[in-house]
């Protein structure tokens, strides 16, 4: 298992796309594996926080400029540009609702991972995606009234509040634990081990958010072939305003700004939303997961080229 763990951290940028694929391809693998979703989050964000140096993480919390910048950025900002550019290209309604709630939404609790598989620390990545999931259900319910006033979404805070406790409290909880249990110079001689069980862990998450998603395309592939282009161009266009914003904070922290923007956790908001956001929203949930997955082996090169000093092209 630790050799199979530290293979699958090796190949992480091709193994996640990978998952989406399964999922895809075997439905009832998706079924079956579709209660785990929970716990695969869970996971996924405690042994992300295993492998973190908790003194940079203080650290990052001390100076929190950055972050709530960003979180400015994730959480207003680009909601009222989605918003305003899919009334621009002339998006009927329903589809519109998709890429607002796509673009005022907090950043994947995994983000942190997706970070080291790029070597990059995920300090940044941790703090962001806990700033901006807390700070959601201020923002969330005046947006909704100003930008979506007739397309009767509602904003259950209560199932909200019950799954940020779960899936942001929870694995810091654990992961303090575990390090007192564990010892951190024992964690840091298995961080491959960890490394491949985060990857492992995702590639469950993909496979089973694509639940559905195989019997919708089968019935109607114009229509998830309608959203897969548009989650592939609006991930596409939250990962470059990400970069282009935040470069000037240096590599690391410009390419982890990145990951935050780009890569959204809309199953959180189908949570929040209770299901008032209809049926084309969940669809959407889980194809968008595809160009998410890609993520990491598409920006590989471009983070290469800016540690090379050469500007991304």
């Amino acid at each position: 298992m630790r050799r199979f763990l530290g293979i699958l951290g090796r190949w992480a940028r091709w193994a996640l796309p990978a998952g989406v694929f399964v999922g895809v391809v075997l439905p009832d693998l998706a079924a079956l594996l579709r209660p785990l979703l929970t716990a695969a989050v869970i996971g996924t964000l405690t042994s992300a926080l295993l492998r973190l140096d908790w003194s940079h993480l203080a650290a990052a919390v001390r100076r929190p400029a950055l972050p709530a910048t960003i979180a400015a950025w994730q959480l207003l900002a680009s909601p009222l540009l989605a918003w305003g550019a899919s009334a621009l290209v002339g998006l009927p309604p329903d589809l519109r609702l998709l890429l607002v709630l796509q673009a005022a939404a907090p950043p994947i609790g995994s983000a942190a991972v997706f970070a080291m598989i790029l070597g990059l620390d995920g300090v940044l990545a941790v703090v962001g995606t806990v700033a901006t999931t807390l700070l959601l259900p201020v923002t969330l319910t005046p947006l909704v009234a100003l930008l979506l006033p007739g397309a009767g979404i509602e904003v259950d805070l209560a199932a909200f509040f019950a799954r940020v406790t779960l899936l942001v409290l929870l694995p810091f909880a654990l992961a303090w634990g575990l390090r007192r249990l564990i010892g951190v110079q024992r964690l840091a001689r298995n961080d491959g081990v960890l490394g491949g069980l985060n990857v492992l862990l995702l590639v469950i998450f993909a496979i089973a958010v694509m639940d559905g998603v195989t019997a919708r395309l089968l019935r109607d592939p114009g229509f998830i072939g309608l959203l897969l282009a548009m989650a592939c161009a609006a991930t596409a266009a939250l990962h470059l305003a990400g970069y282009l914003l935040f470069r000037r904070a240096g590599i690391a922290a410009g390419y982890q700004a990145t990951i935050l923007s780009g890569n959204r956790n809309m199953g959180l908001m189908l949570v929040v939303t209770a299901g008032t956001a209809g049926e084309a929203f969940s669809l959407y949930v889980g194809v968008a997961q595809i160009p998410m997955y890609f993520a990491p082996l598409l920006l590989m090169p471009f983070l290469r080229r800016s540690l090379r000093g050469e500007p991304p092209r």
